[in-house]
């Protein structure tokens, strides 16, 4: 019979220094020839024999709910224009689909003033760098016709600054959003007195209120006369602006909006003045050089809570050199561009305007198809990360949405992931309280751990310890496993740029258990760190060796160096023993077998926890829920080959392999040769 390419072992394995290579077809290795010619060899024979793989044909079932984290301005640029869209990702669905992925998770794809789309400016349309919304429809219907559903990544904590429900929140007391932020002119005062029953009366933090934006014609007055104390006024007019003085001598500038600079005119001794449209987010600084931030040249508010009144002179300090703003303020937890919503006390939060107006926007995606969301910052809604206030919130958000979704004609639930960043299992799991599932960070965090260290023989009792906390806060949990996302270091970054770590953790996240999700590009074997800017762990894919990609969304930093040749989707589905093809292997195997799906995950009777003489293997059983089927899966997370006694198991069928694996048979008696960072799945 003729086997997918997919499933016949690879011929060259790369291994550490001084390891050997072990082909799939290599012949059983025999006794040696006996000294004297005509007599029979002494002891047992032993012979070794490689293992290959056979696993049964894929019938295109999807049954392993295997999810592709995608980022939409960096995965397909189907026009040209250095920015990813909905037609790239419509072309590109072939290559999901023959991966075996059932999901896709979208980031936002609203419009945002930040180009990773987390400041959402309009929760009800499309932005349009990605196409129109007919193309997002096109896309979603496209994606169903194969067996794709479709999740959009949704921020409840906060929208952007630029969103005109915080516009006009600010514009005036009497506007109808007033009410939908956290807006003060004293909030340290308003947070103690209980005026914002979601923070409580101990939920001030300075550093979170910042200056609301202002915009309008404005006079600026800077007094210079006492160098050591200088001050700045600023006047509403009706006066023209002044023409920007590109050409003057004089090195007093104000610095606001968008990285905006203008020039003062000296109009009399120590005094220098500016008329001008100005709008801003932040607020404004004064500089005395436009070219450098260096030497006390930034001048500011001398604290963070420091606002400036129309009409009344404002000393400056070049200490602290706060951004200058206006007496009202708002809470912006991650920054300035993007506010926190205020939903009030969670008892009544589902009764508030800003609740129901984003459960509304949420029911507009699902009229047209969505089939779920992955919910951003979820531990930071309400500022108590481990109080019972976000996973209350949460359920109401989900049945909420839930409820529209089942008008909508569906009869199941709609699938709902939460992000609450945190290795600590204790902290994540009460919030199955409030969702079906949250990301198992904890799962990435435990195993690259293990694979760095060599030590596999822990991972299954972490593993099935988390989950029996999860199990306690809710029955039916769904357990989302992953390697890294577009917030931490690439998988590719922390296990060394390792190709054979690497698809040592590809194979052990598609044999546990859990629904896994696969991060853009980590299937290619990206590597990037967070240490230079997040742009270069959100790398745009490589498709093919000799084509372009999208850098315009990312600003540049992009890491040519890494996108080579040998790195595209082109290069790796040519070559049988890519990171790519141990994906696709492994992805359809899981797709096949149900015990590998969805199957329980349970420890292995000799190679567990409590054997630490073999601590590079890991081994455990993957068992269909319906009792259809059974597993043996075999890790090796050592440098060096491991032998495993697995008297009791069945050898007999492999289904899953990766690296050098061999049956050694002594006299009968047959043992499991693991090669450096090997895997084998066995059927029993």
């Amino acid at each position: 019979m003729k086997r997918h390419p997919s499933f016949i072992c690879f011929l060259s394995a790369v291994f550490f220094a001084g390891m050997s290579i072990v082909s799939c077809g290599e012949k059983p290795k025999l006794p040696p020839e006996p000294e004297n010619p005509g007599e029979e060899p002494s002891g047992p024979t032993v012979t070794e024999t490689a293992v290959t793989a056979s696993p049964a044909a894929f019938d295109g079932e999807k049954r392993a709910s295997v999810t592709y984290q995608l980022l939409v301005y960096s995965f397909a640029d189907s026009d040209g224009d250095g920015w990813g869209d909905f037609n790239g990702i419509t072309e590109r669905l072939g290559y999901l689909d023959d991966m075996g992925v059932s999901a896709i998770w979208l980031s936002p794809i609203h419009p945002s003033s930040s180009y990773h789309g987390y400041s959402v400016s309009d929760y009800f349309t499309v932005n349009d760098r990605f196409g129109t919304e007919a193309d997002f429809s096109n896309l979603v219907s496209a994606a169903h016709e194969k067996g794709i559903s479709i999740y959009l990544d949704y921020v409840l904590n906060h929208s952007g600054s630029d969103n005109p429900w915080f516009i006009d929140a600010v514009s005036s007391a009497d506007s109808r959003y007033r009410d939908w932020y956290l807006l003060s002119d004293d909030p340290e005062n308003d947070v103690r007195k209980g005026m914002f029953p979601m923070l409580g009366t101990g939920g001030y933090n300075a550093g979170e209120w910042r200056g609301a934006p202002v915009k309008g014609r404005m006079h600026f007055r800077l007094d210079w006369r006492n160098p050591s104390a200088p001050t700045v006024t600023v006047s509403r007019t009706d006066e023209d602006p002044d023409v920007p003085d590109e050409d003057g001598t004089e090195n007093f500038f104000i610095w606001y909006g968008e990285g905006q600079i203008a020039r003062f005119k000296e109009t009399s001794a120590g005094i220098y003045e500016l008329t001008l449209d100005f709008d801003s987010s932040w607020g404004f600084l004064i500089r005395t050089s436009d070219t450098t931030w260096d030497g006390g040249t930034k001048w500011g508010a001398a604290s963070a809570t420091a606002a400036i009144s129309f009409d009344v002179p404002f000393a400056l300090d070049n200490k602290t050199a706060a951004d200058i703003h206006w007496s009202l303020l708002y809470q912006g937890v991650f920054d300035r561009s993007m506010p926190d919503f205020n939903y009030g006390d969670v008892a009544e939060a589902e009764n508030t305007d800003v609740f129901r107006e984003l459960v509304s926007s949420a029911g507009k995606w699902i009229s047209l198809g969505v089939d779920g969301f992955r919910l951003d910052a979820v531990k930071h809604i309400y500022p108590r990360a481990d109080g019972p206030e976000n996973p209350l919130f949460l359920s109401k958000w989900y049945d909420a949405v839930n409820e529209l979704y089942h008008a909508a004609g569906h009869d199941d639930d709609i699938y709902m992931v939460g992000e609450v960043l945190d290795g600590e299992v204790s902290h994540v799991a009460p919030y199955y309280r409030g969702l079906p599932a949250l990301f198992e960070f904890a799962f990435w965090y435990r195993l690259e751990w293990a694979i760095n260290n060599y030590t596999g023989c822990y991972f299954v009792k972490d593993i099935l310890g988390y989950q029996d906390q999860y199990k306690a806060n809710r029955a039916d949990y769904i357990e989302p496993t992953k390697l890294s996302n577009h917030d931490e270091d690439r998988a590719g970054e922390v296990l060394g740029r390792s190709l054979v770590k690497e698809k040592l953790a590809a194979c052990v996240l598609l044999t546990a258990g859990g629904e896994p999700y696969v991060y853009q590009g980590e299937e290619l074997g990206y590597y990037g760190s967070k240490a230079g800017g997040d742009e270069y762990v959100r790398a745009p894919m490589k498709w093919t060796r000799s084509g372009t990609v999208p850098t315009e969304c990312l600003g540049g930093k992009v890491d040519a160096n890494m996108l080579n040749a040998d790195r595209s989707v082109e290069a790796q589905l040519a070559d049988e023993g890519s990171l790519l093809n141990v994906y696709r292997t492994f992805m359809r195997l899981r797709n096949t077998y149900p015990a590998l799906a969805d199957g329980v995950m349970t420890r292995h009777a000799r190679y567990n926890d409590s054997n630490t003489a073999d601590k590079a293997a890991a081994v455990w059983y993957m068992t269909a829920r319906d009792g259809s089927g059974r597993m043996l899966v075999t890790h090796n997370f050592g440098n060096a080959p491991i032998t495993l006694d697995l008297a009791g198991d069945d050898l007999s069928h492999c289904v899953g392999l990766n690296g050098d694996v061999s049956i050694r048979n002594d006299g009968g008696a047959e043992t499991l040769v693991l090669g450096s960072f090997a895997t084998a799945v066995f059927e029993q």
